[in-house]
């Protein structure tokens, strides 16, 4: 299968989503396959992928903090659309992947650096195996942003090139002072609340948050609600203490590293972002000027979830890129 991306049919409008869901993407989706994997200390780790017979290249996609594979429904028909074999895999503490603690809607990791490894693991194991080419591609959003930064330093020929989207560099606080976040985070480790939820996290409660959420597109929203409701796997929700002291690890690794990617990247940032701070990502592209951002200002965090026009702005200028490699 393959259709133009510069086509103006191409991308599915707010109006017509859900129609062309059902009619175009769903019966290409239903070829999905899926499987599971030992991730980094030996715990199943699920992924899902689809072969596209004329393969341009495999892309590999990490997802960001409570998402999961229907999250991705739309974005892996595009890729498959456009010529690409698409990867999938559900990080630990997410979906139908392992959890380190016992409250299933909670996000929660030992070591940051374990999503990494499981992703190397992933590739090595399923992705080079399955591919046609050989010849893989990283898309990365958010908190796997910052996993897909942290993996390119590490292993910076694995990935012919990457898209870090809205990567995780510098969580937001919403306003709450920075000194204080450290010194709530620090007594958290003495205070033993390893598993317990950040100030205002909690667990999934079945209501529909649109508008208050990072994604503008209420029809991509609402489909995602409706199956979030029906999958108590799907239903992750809010991030413990361990997982934020471990997330800032992993943020100031690859802000730290940067300089060590050396394939071709290119970095999105959303204007209107709640979820993580522009400065973290300043600090990253500061540490290796090589790598090209884009600004979509009127985008909350998902810009794969914005209005029509930056939507299939944001999609050409990601197609165009993985084009050029």
């Amino acid at each position: 299968m393959l259709r133009d991306y510069h086509a103006p049919d191409f991308f599915f409008g707010e109006e017509d989503f859900e129609k062309r869901m059902k009619e175009e993407a769903a019966p290409v989706l239903d070829q999905v396959q899926s499987g599971d994997f030992k991730g980094a200390d030996g715990n199943k780790i699920h992924y899902e992928y689809l072969l596209n017979e004329d393969e341009k290249a495999a892309i590999v996609i990490s997802h960001g903090f409570c998402e999961f594979f229907p999250k991705y429904h739309e974005m892996f028909y595009i890729f498959y659309a456009a010529g690409y074999s698409v990867f999938f895999i559900e990080h630990r503490g997410h979906g139908y992947s392992y959890r380190e603690c016992a409250e299933h809607d909670k996000v929660h990791v030992t070591d940051f650096f374990r999503y990494v490894e499981d992703l190397k693991l992933f590739v090595d194991g399923v992705v080079k195996r399955e591919s046609k080419t050989k010849k893989i591609f990283l898309y990365s959003h958010s908190m796997g942003g910052c996993i897909g930064a942290c993996y390119m330093e590490k292993y910076p020929t694995d990935f012919a090139c990457g898209v870090l989207s809205s990567p995780m560099m510098q969580l937001n606080f919403r306003g709450i002072n920075p000194i204080l976040v450290a010194l709530l985070t620090t007594w958290s480790a003495i205070a033993g609340w390893d598993e317990k939820y950040l100030p205002s996290q909690h667990g999934f409660d079945g209501v529909n948050t649109y508008p208050n959420c990072s994604a503008l597109s209420e029809a991509r929203h609402r489909y995602l609600f409706e199956i979030k409701k029906q999958v108590r796997e799907y239903q992750t929700n809010g991030g413990t203490y361990k997982w934020c002291r471990e997330s800032m690890k992993g943020m100031r690794y690859a802000i730290k590293n940067a300089a060590k990617i050396t394939a071709p990247a290119i970095l999105f940032q959303a204007g209107m972002d709640t979820m993580v701070e522009p400065g973290g990502q300043e600090k990253f592209l500061k540490n290796n000027p090589r790598i090209k951002k884009y600004e979509f200002l009127a985008s909350k965090h998902e810009i794969f979830n914005a209005n029509d026009e930056d939507r299939i702005d944001y999609y050409r200028k990601v197609l165009d890129f993985y084009a050029q490699n």
